[in-house]
Order: C-alpha cells, then structure tokens, then sequence
C-alpha cells in the first residue's frame, strides 16, 4: 500500500478535522458548555497527513511551546488503515522536523493505554504525571491525560 506523509495544505484541513471527529479529538471552539476546549484548532504549519489514493487516511501535529518544548497533538489514523505503520511513521515526521527546529523537549498528553505503551516502547518516552481532562475529549470514559515526555536530543528512530 503506498502512503505518502507530507506537510498539510489548507485543503486537507475539512477532511483532518473529520478524521479526528471519528475519535473524538477534533478542535472545538470556546461556547458556554465548553469555556475551556482542549484544543481550539490545528496549526496547519505543524501538521502532516498521511495519503492514500488521495485520501487524507491519517494526521499529525505539534504545538511549539517555546523555543526548546513542544507539544504533541492529533495524531489520528483512520481505522481502516490501522496497524499499517501510518501512525509510526506520521509520528516520526513531525518529531523529525521539531528536532529540526530545535526542540529538545516534546510533551504529550494520552488517555488510551495502547497508546501510552507504543510511545513508550517506539519512541522512549517516559510517564511525568497526569493532568485533568477539561472536557469530555478522546476517550470520555477517561478524565484525566497521562502526560509523557520525550528527550529529542537523544532520541533516533527505533
């Protein structure tokens, strides 16, 4: 199957926020019932998408924290093309270019245990804390985010 991950167009943005939507990470705006949102929008200039037949099947971002930290946000892999390496690799393309960057410092906020345990393993990041959910975001059933670190300077693909 030939996938391609290159950065985000303005285009593709319809269909990343709609593939967010299926696991219920999609950006929000700020209203009465949710004053607070995890995440108002994607930076377009932070993201990647993966694309199969011109399809957008899978999407990546960052949040630059500062000049040395940044965050990791969106990472979606339609379910259909799931165990496909998609993920892998959309992760490895945006850690590249924050390390570019020179970001040496990349948080990231997870509720699924699957997901907490691949950053772990592939990646070397390790569990700092957990933070509390302000809004049902991800997995409702969860509340809080089990945050993770990632030294960049160290890191090289595993």
């Amino acid at each position: 199957m030939q996938v391609q991950i290159r950065k985000m167009l303005p285009e593709d943005l319809d269909a990343a926020m709609e593939l967010l939507s299926i696991w219920n990470m999609a950006p929000v705006s700020r209203s009465d019932e949710i004053p607070e949102p995890e995440r108002e929008s994607i930076i377009i200039e932070n993201s990647f998408v993966a694309v199969h037949n011109n399809r957008i099947v899978g999407v990546s971002s960052y949040i630059l924290l500062s000049e040395e930290e940044a965050e990791t946000a969106s990472l979606a892999v339609h379910p259909d093309y799931r165990g496909k390496g998609i993920g892998y690799r959309l992760q490895v393309a945006r850690l590249d270019e924050m390390k570019r960057r020179g970001i040496k410092r990349v948080r990231t906020e997870t509720d699924r245990p699957e997901t907490i345990k691949w950053y772990i393993e592939k990646f070397g990041y390790r569990v700092v804390g957990k933070n509390k959910k302000k809004h049902p975001f991800s997995l409702a059933e969860v509340d809080y985010w089990t945050v993770l670190e990632l030294d960049l300077q160290g890191y090289e693909h595993r």
